[in-house]
């Protein structure tokens, strides 16, 4: 009966091998999908999301308004360059003048006059008075061309923060989508946390379903090979 036992052993030994194989191409089914459920997904939300092909994106609205800041960023920035300081002082300070010289003209005319009609604008002290009008007066414009070059480097102080605040806007905006890759991810890890523990249940399950099936079969071959044929 030596044949039966070898022979036994040998349908054992196959069939034991075939389960092996069973229960790892189970498990590696199983560790393939749980490898696609921890992939990051596409993510949409009201600003925009994220695509794993193409990465995150904006919403074709918000888009339009991070462009609108960055095109409006770069025309300011453009004009802060071709701003000439001494240039818009010189402009400031004639627009000014404009307006300041009939106001002196107009009091240096009825000083005049008054010291005229006073007898006195030949007089030592008719002179004194117009010439410290005149002076007053060159001081009120020098005053006025200070107050320009301040007005001129203030506007470009201001078109400066102007060209940065857009620059910021665009930035902020552009920073959102980050916000839907990041979501992405994190539910990429949740759902591979989850797919990796079912996989493993799974995968366990079939292994120990293959062991048992084995000895089964063992023992059934083993109990065979061990009968009493004489009779």
């Amino acid at each position: 009966m030596g044949w039966l036992n070898a022979a036994a052993s040998i349908i054992g030994g196959l069939y034991a091998n075939k389960q092996a194989k069973k229960a790892v191409g189970a498990a590696t089914d199983q560790a393939t999908w749980a490898y696609g459920e921890a992939q990051p997904q596409r993510y949409t939300g009201m600003f925009g999301g994220y695509d794993p092909e193409t990465g995150e994106f904006l919403s074709q609205d918000w888009q339009a308004r991070m462009n609108q800041f960055m095109d409006r960023s770069l025309a300011t920035g453009q004009q802060v360059q071709d701003l000439d300081p001494l240039e818009l002082q010189q402009s400031l300070y004639n627009q000014q003048l404009g307006l300041l010289q009939p106001q002196q003209e107009r009091q240096f005319l009825s000083t005049e006059a008054r010291l005229a009609q006073q007898g006195r604008l030949g007089a030592t002290g008719g002179a004194g008075q117009l010439q410290a009008l005149e002076e007053a007066q060159a001081q009120e414009r020098a005053g006025l061309l200070a107050s320009s070059y301040a007005t001129a480097q203030q506007t470009q102080d201001a078109m400066r923060r102007r060209e940065y605040e857009d620059l910021m806007q665009a930035m902020n905006i552009g920073q959102i989508p980050t916000q839907y890759g990041n979501m992405s991810m994190n539910l990429a890890k949740l759902r591979g946390a989850n797919a990796w523990n079912k996989a493993q249940m799974i995968s366990g399950a079939v292994t120990n379903k293959a062991g048992a099936n084995t000895l089964m079969a063992s023992n059934a071959v083993s109990n065979f090979g061990n009968q009493d044929f004489s009779n």
